[in-house]
């Protein structure tokens, strides 16, 4: 009897000494030979600091779980969030080089569940040359100069009637009305031939199909909303999937849409295209080019809303560039969007670091790399296969970049060459050879936007929003709108001389 009980006390002991060990090399990872990781805390076994991750805070300013650790392990830091190790970069520098070493030693990386809700063949986890030619391919459609080419005449066009439309309704949901917008100038453009009814639905689940699920994992209705958007997802790819028979079909049948371009794409000999990575990568255009866009049309236009003297300035440049056509109702032109709206683009970038819709951003090391930053005191290790996660929204709010940062100034940004998406210090899409495929549709689509928004009405503000990062912005309440036909600026003139 005393032998079964010494044998259980050695089991027992071995099992302490096992989930020890086990803990020790959970919080520590430096003693699996890591090389000098940067400080910081695993959490809790299994889960991390996922919860920590996840807690709500204010719209503007730092969030509390990167002000937490940087104060107390400075800009670089490990922790484990979503089952993942991970190292977090708020330094700019650091950042910078990260992006600079895409697909050499950082690769994109996301947790599985948005593997899961965006397909694994999407652009978003191809890499190399793979990830170029699918850029190249899709930046026919929103790059450049396929907006240029075809796009902003429709989007002159739906953005026109979609405001003509709102202004007799009375109040409404601008995010909503911008998504509805979007997906209605952007699916005839990727599927030209679908029948009014299939087009309808096809918007429909595009509408359902969005990023506000990736809040906590530990709510209810988290996993609610993801079971949504997977169900949208999967009838999204049915239609898609329909009309990509249907026109391989018809061959002789040319549409001229980007459909055809991705037929014509997958007949190539070594095509990286394929059925499905053609259906997914048309789902993304469809969601992503929506999503982020209308989160920022509706704050840019609560920023201006708070601020009359900046709604002043862009009427007054908008207005002006309206004196110098000789078509009056001719919509905005491409050169006039290159050339005649510097306070526009400046209002335009000082919204998106005010926004600051990609609070962190995702990468894995696929080697050891040692990193220094300038704020970095020592060289620290990213071991072989961990997250890499840089927060571009901590350098937006750093004080010793921008005066007042969390004050809304679009003249901070005068004297500034803003014709490129972003520089070390402006991240707002992203950085690297992996910089954000719809940047340029969306500050064309803010442009439009705001053109026929200010020169054409007048808003007043129904309901103002509220927001909350998770760690990405959630609209708790939405803005609400009431726009009227604004009169011509010579018969405002008239009218105050009298």
């Amino acid at each position: 009897m005393s032998f079964m009980w010494n044998a259980g006390y050695v089991i027992i002991a071995l099992l302490i000494v096992k989930i020890s060990q086990w803990l020790w090399q959970w919080s520590n990872p430096n003693s699996k030979g890591s090389g000098n990781l940067p400080p910081g805390s695993m959490g809790f076994p299994i889960i991390g600091e996922t919860m920590e991750f996840f807690k709500s805070s204010g719209l503007l300013g730092i969030p509390p779980f990167f002000q937490k650790r940087m104060l107390r392990y400075g800009s670089l830091f490990r922790t484990n969030i979503l089952g993942s190790r991970t190292v977090i970069s708020t330094d700019a520098d650091v950042i910078f080089e990260i992006f600079r070493q895409e697909n050499q030693s950082f690769v994109q990386s996301y947790p599985d569940v948005f593997i899961k809700v965006l397909g694994k063949d999407n652009v978003f986890f191809k890499t190399g040359d793979v990830h170029r030619h699918m850029k190249h391919t899709t930046m026919l459609l929103i790059g450049s100069e396929g907006l240029k080419r075809k796009m902003i005449g429709f989007m002159n066009q739906t953005t026109r009637e979609h405001l003509r439309r709102k202004a007799s309704e009375g109040a409404f949901n601008l995010r909503h009305s911008v998504s509805t917008m979007i997906v209605s100038y952007i699916t005839p453009q990727m599927i030209s031939d679908l029948k009014p009814e299939t087009q309808a639905k096809l918007i429909d689940h595009f509408m359902a199909f969005n990023i506000e699920w990736f809040q906590t994992p530990f709510a209810l209705s988290t996993w609610k909303n993801l079971f949504k958007v997977l169900r949208a997802r999967k009838e999204a790819a049915k239609i898609i999937n329909v009309a990509l028979e249907r026109r391989k079909a018809s061959i002789l049948e040319k549409q001229g849409d980007f459909l055809d371009i991705l037929l014509e794409e997958m007949k190539k000999e070594g095509s990286i295209f394929d059925q499905a990575s053609i259906v997914n990568l048309l789902l993304n255009i469809g969601v992503v080019s929506r999503d982020t866009t209308s989160h920022a049309t509706a704050l840019t236009v609560d920023f201006i809303s708070k601020n009359p003297r900046v709604l002043t300035e862009l009427k007054k440049e908008h207005e002006a560039i309206i004196q110098k056509r000789d078509d009056k109702e001719a919509g905005l032109s491409w050169e006039e969007y290159k050339d005649c709206m510097p306070f526009t683009r400046m209002v335009i970038y000082e919204s998106l670091r005010l926004a600051n819709l990609g609070t962190i951003i995702f990468r894995k090391a696929v080697k050891d790399v040692v990193i220094k930053g300038k704020l970095v005191v020592k060289r620290y290790t990213i071991p072989a296969g961990w997250i890499v996660a840089v927060a571009p929204s901590v350098v937006h709010y750093n004080s010793e970049i921008y005066e007042n940062p969390l004050e809304f100034n679009p003249w901070r940004w005068e004297g500034r060459d803003l014709r490129s998406p972003g520089s070390k210090t402006l991240m707002v899409f992203g950085g690297g050879a992996r910089q954000c495929v719809g940047s340029d549709l969306a500050r064309l689509h803010l442009t439009i936007f705001l053109h026929h928004f200010v020169t054409t009405y007048d808003f007043s503000v129904v309901q103002e929003c509220e927001i909350y990062r998770v760690p990405f912005p959630c609209f708790t309440k939405d803005l609400h709108i009431n726009i009227s036909p604004s009169l011509p600026a010579s018969e405002r003139c008239s009218y105050t001389s009298e």
